[in-house]
């Protein structure tokens, strides 16, 4: 897995399949730029509850392969601003955007997000991932980024205001959402 996320760390592109998976990214007004044992300590914050952290590599500085039980992860952190492709934004985005100085992201790697997409379970992915968020959502991050889905979601104070701030706003969401299961099945 190191040398995979090595091999693909920084050429993320819209509309590539092979590197298309789901992240999100912290736009932020200050760097964190954690250590490994930073990273480690930050995932078992966020999933140490489901299992075990593991420190698989360092794929460059401030940039990780972790697994947590069944599942690896990459989290990547730069003191710079975060390039992409960013879609229409509303003037609320807009503004996390020119205001951020630095990033972080967390990806599940590996993970297709078109066939996730395709078989109806993109949501679950993000919800694994929103765990991160949940416990490192500060006034430091600005907006999060969500790159496959060309999704910006501004921080309006805490997370859950911001969904639904964001949601009134008419900023797209719906991929967050996990399907609930048919009763009937």
């Amino acid at each position: 897995m190191v040398g995979f996320l090595k091999n693909h760390r920084g050429t993320r592109r819209n509309n590539d399949e092979e590197n298309d998976w789901p992240s999100i990214v912290f736009l932020l007004r200050e760097p964190v730029l954690p250590s490994a044992e930073q990273a480690i300590e930050m995932m078992t914050v966020a999933f140490g509850a489901i299992g075990p952290v593991e420190f698989l590599g360092t794929v460059g500085p401030h940039n990780f392969a972790i697994r947590v039980a069944a599942l690896t992860f990459a989290l990547h952190a730069f003191g710079s601003r975060y390039e992409a492709d960013r879609g229409h934004l509303r003037p609320v985005q807009q503004q996390c955007w020119e205001l951020h100085r630095a990033w972080l992201s967390l990806d599940f790697p590996g993970n297709s997000a078109p066939i996730l997409r395709q078989k109806g379970t993109i949501g679950h992915a993000y919800k694994t991932l929103m765990y991160f968020v949940v416990k490192h959502w500060s006034p430091n991050c600005l907006a999060l980024y969500f790159p496959s889905e060309q999704s910006t979601l501004p921080n309006r104070g805490d997370l859950i205001q911001s969904i639904r701030l964001a949601r009134q706003d008419g900023i797209d969401l719906d991929f967050l959402k996990v399907p609930r299961p048919d009763p009937k099945e």
